[in-house]
Protein backbone atom coordinates (compact mmCIF):
# COMPACT_ATOMS: atom_id res chain seq x y z
CA UNK A 1 0.00 0.00 0.00
CA UNK A 2 1.16 3.23 -1.13
CA UNK A 3 0.93 6.24 1.07
CA UNK A 4 -1.51 8.04 -1.33
CA UNK A 5 -3.73 5.60 -0.26
CA UNK A 6 -2.33 4.55 3.16
CA UNK A 7 -5.13 5.41 5.89
CA UNK A 8 -3.82 7.38 8.87
CA UNK A 9 -4.53 6.21 12.36
CA UNK A 10 -4.26 7.60 16.14
CA UNK A 11 -2.18 4.85 17.92
CA UNK A 12 -0.22 4.05 20.94
CA UNK A 13 1.49 1.60 23.08
CA UNK A 14 -0.04 0.82 26.39
CA UNK A 15 -0.53 -1.68 29.71
CA UNK A 16 -4.12 -2.60 30.61
CA UNK A 17 -5.60 -2.87 34.21
CA UNK A 18 -7.77 -5.25 35.40
CA UNK A 19 -11.06 -4.95 36.98
CA UNK A 20 -10.58 -4.37 40.49
CA UNK A 21 -8.27 -1.83 40.21
CA UNK A 22 -10.97 -0.16 37.39
CA UNK A 23 -13.81 -0.54 39.67
CA UNK A 24 -11.27 1.48 42.68
CA UNK A 25 -10.70 4.28 40.32
CA UNK A 26 -14.25 4.55 39.31
CA UNK A 27 -15.21 5.14 42.88
CA UNK A 28 -12.26 7.55 43.25
CA UNK A 29 -13.78 9.57 39.87
CA UNK A 30 -17.22 9.46 41.54
CA UNK A 31 -16.21 11.24 44.60
CA UNK A 32 -14.36 13.60 43.08
CA UNK A 33 -16.40 14.87 40.60
CA UNK A 34 -18.92 16.09 43.66
CA UNK A 35 -16.29 18.98 43.60
CA UNK A 36 -17.79 20.63 40.51
CA UNK A 37 -15.41 21.12 38.60
CA UNK A 38 -15.17 21.05 34.88
CA UNK A 39 -13.26 17.75 33.92
CA UNK A 40 -13.75 15.42 31.19
CA UNK A 41 -13.26 12.06 33.01
CA UNK A 42 -11.62 9.07 31.49
CA UNK A 43 -14.53 6.65 31.11
CA UNK A 44 -13.51 3.44 33.13
CA UNK A 45 -12.89 0.71 30.27
CA UNK A 46 -10.60 3.47 29.00
CA UNK A 47 -8.26 4.07 32.01
CA UNK A 48 -4.71 2.35 31.01
CA UNK A 49 -0.60 2.96 31.57
CA UNK A 50 0.62 4.66 28.34
CA UNK A 51 4.18 3.40 27.63
CA UNK A 52 4.48 5.36 24.05
CA UNK A 53 2.06 7.41 22.27
CA UNK A 54 2.36 7.22 18.69
CA UNK A 55 -0.18 9.67 17.73
CA UNK A 56 -0.97 10.03 13.67
CA UNK A 57 0.77 6.61 11.74
CA UNK A 58 -0.06 5.20 8.91
CA UNK A 59 -1.85 2.19 9.60
CA UNK A 60 0.84 0.06 6.94
CA UNK A 61 3.32 0.91 9.80
CA UNK A 62 1.39 -1.58 12.47
CA UNK A 63 2.80 -4.38 10.32
CA UNK A 64 6.30 -3.06 10.90
CA UNK A 65 5.33 -2.43 14.54
CA UNK A 66 3.83 -5.99 15.28
CA UNK A 67 7.24 -8.37 15.24
CA UNK A 68 9.36 -5.50 17.17
CA UNK A 69 6.77 -4.96 19.73
CA UNK A 70 6.46 -8.77 20.19
CA UNK A 71 10.38 -9.22 20.02
CA UNK A 72 10.94 -6.62 22.77
CA UNK A 73 8.27 -7.86 24.95
CA UNK A 74 9.87 -11.60 24.95
CA UNK A 75 13.21 -9.72 26.80
CA UNK A 76 10.84 -8.83 29.90
CA UNK A 77 9.57 -11.56 32.26
CA UNK A 78 5.61 -11.19 33.41
CA UNK A 79 5.29 -8.61 36.47
CA UNK A 80 3.46 -6.57 38.91
CA UNK A 81 2.42 -2.65 39.80
CA UNK A 82 0.62 -1.49 42.46
CA UNK A 83 -2.05 1.24 41.89
CA UNK A 84 -2.08 4.00 44.89
CA UNK A 85 -2.65 7.71 44.97
CA UNK A 86 -4.21 10.11 43.24
CA UNK A 87 -2.62 13.44 42.27
CA UNK A 88 -2.74 16.04 39.32
CA UNK A 89 0.07 17.61 37.05
CA UNK A 90 0.07 20.94 37.01
CA UNK A 91 0.29 24.25 39.58
CA UNK A 92 -2.41 24.08 42.05
CA UNK A 93 -4.28 26.93 40.93
CA UNK A 94 -4.58 25.65 37.17
CA UNK A 95 -3.81 21.61 37.51
CA UNK A 96 -4.11 20.08 33.86
CA UNK A 97 -4.60 16.09 34.82
CA UNK A 98 -6.00 14.04 37.33
CA UNK A 99 -4.39 11.32 37.68
CA UNK A 100 -3.44 7.61 40.09
CA UNK A 101 0.03 6.63 40.34
CA UNK A 102 2.20 3.96 39.61
CA UNK A 103 4.13 2.16 42.56
CA UNK A 104 6.41 0.14 40.34
CA UNK A 105 9.39 -1.29 42.99
CA UNK A 106 10.67 -3.86 40.06
CA UNK A 107 11.29 -0.82 37.73
CA UNK A 108 10.06 -2.89 34.83
CA UNK A 109 7.57 -0.39 33.85
CA UNK A 110 10.41 2.67 32.83
CA UNK A 111 12.66 -0.84 31.81
CA UNK A 112 9.99 -1.64 29.28
CA UNK A 113 9.23 1.85 28.13
CA UNK A 114 12.54 2.70 27.76
CA UNK A 115 13.28 0.00 25.62
CA UNK A 116 10.16 0.31 23.20
CA UNK A 117 11.06 4.05 23.50
CA UNK A 118 14.40 3.59 21.26
CA UNK A 119 13.03 0.31 19.41
CA UNK A 120 9.90 2.62 18.11
CA UNK A 121 12.63 5.64 17.50
CA UNK A 122 14.42 2.92 15.49
CA UNK A 123 11.39 2.26 12.72
CA UNK A 124 11.49 5.92 12.19
CA UNK A 125 8.68 7.06 14.57
CA UNK A 126 8.91 10.30 15.73
CA UNK A 127 8.02 10.51 19.63
CA UNK A 128 7.18 12.78 22.44
CA UNK A 129 10.17 14.82 24.03
CA UNK A 130 9.15 15.28 27.53
CA UNK A 131 10.33 12.67 30.44
CA UNK A 132 8.13 9.23 31.29
CA UNK A 133 5.65 9.90 34.65
CA UNK A 134 3.85 6.05 35.09
CA UNK A 135 0.52 7.06 35.75
CA UNK A 136 -3.06 6.40 35.02
CA UNK A 137 -5.29 9.41 33.53
CA UNK A 138 -8.81 10.23 35.20
CA UNK A 139 -9.48 13.22 34.10
CA UNK A 140 -8.23 15.99 32.25
CA UNK A 141 -9.16 19.44 33.35
CA UNK A 142 -10.74 22.10 31.36
CA UNK A 143 -11.10 25.14 33.12
CA UNK A 144 -9.97 26.65 36.66
CA UNK A 145 -14.02 26.65 38.11
CA UNK A 146 -13.82 24.57 41.01
CA UNK A 147 -10.41 23.71 41.25
CA UNK A 148 -9.95 24.56 44.82
CA UNK A 149 -12.85 22.34 45.89
CA UNK A 150 -10.96 19.33 42.91
CA UNK A 151 -7.63 20.07 44.93
CA UNK A 152 -9.22 19.62 48.36
CA UNK A 153 -11.32 16.30 47.59
CA UNK A 154 -8.07 14.86 46.11
CA UNK A 155 -7.01 14.37 49.47
CA UNK A 156 -9.64 12.31 50.39
CA UNK A 157 -8.72 9.80 47.40
CA UNK A 158 -4.93 10.23 48.79
CA UNK A 159 -2.68 7.48 49.67
CA UNK A 160 -5.83 5.10 48.70
CA UNK A 161 -4.60 1.69 47.33
CA UNK A 162 -6.19 0.56 44.51
CA UNK A 163 -4.62 -2.72 43.93
CA UNK A 164 -2.34 -5.03 41.93
CA UNK A 165 -1.73 -5.40 38.51
CA UNK A 166 -0.62 -8.24 36.90
CA UNK A 167 1.18 -7.33 33.29
CA UNK A 168 1.27 -10.28 31.05
CA UNK A 169 1.29 -8.45 28.08
CA UNK A 170 2.02 -5.33 25.92
CA UNK A 171 -0.79 -3.75 23.89
CA UNK A 172 -0.55 -1.83 20.23
CA UNK A 173 -3.87 0.44 21.00
CA UNK A 174 -6.10 2.44 18.25
CA UNK A 175 -8.26 5.18 19.34
CA UNK A 176 -11.34 5.84 17.70
CA UNK A 177 -12.61 8.88 17.99
CA UNK A 178 -16.54 9.00 17.97
CA UNK A 179 -19.67 11.12 18.89
CA UNK A 180 -19.99 9.30 22.30
CA UNK A 181 -16.28 10.03 23.21
CA UNK A 182 -12.74 7.96 22.19
CA UNK A 183 -13.02 4.02 22.11
CA UNK A 184 -10.14 2.06 21.73
CA UNK A 185 -9.27 -1.09 19.73
CA UNK A 186 -6.22 -3.42 20.35
CA UNK A 187 -4.33 -4.05 17.13
CA UNK A 188 -1.44 -6.33 18.81
CA UNK A 189 -0.90 -8.02 21.88
CA UNK A 190 2.61 -8.67 22.71
CA UNK A 191 2.94 -11.54 25.31
CA UNK A 192 6.00 -10.69 28.48
CA UNK A 193 7.84 -13.81 28.92
CA UNK A 194 6.90 -16.20 31.34
CA UNK A 195 3.36 -14.94 30.69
Amino acid sequence: MTEENDRVIRSFIAMEINDEVRDGLFRAQVSLKKSGAKVAWVAPQNIHLTLVFLGTIFESKVAELKPALDEMASGFFAFGFDVRDVGFFGPAKAPKVVWAGIDDESQSIRDIQQRLSERVAGLGFTLEDRPFRPHLTLGRIRSTYGVDKLTSALYSVKNKNFGRVDVHRLLLMQSHMEPQGVRYSILHEASLKGA
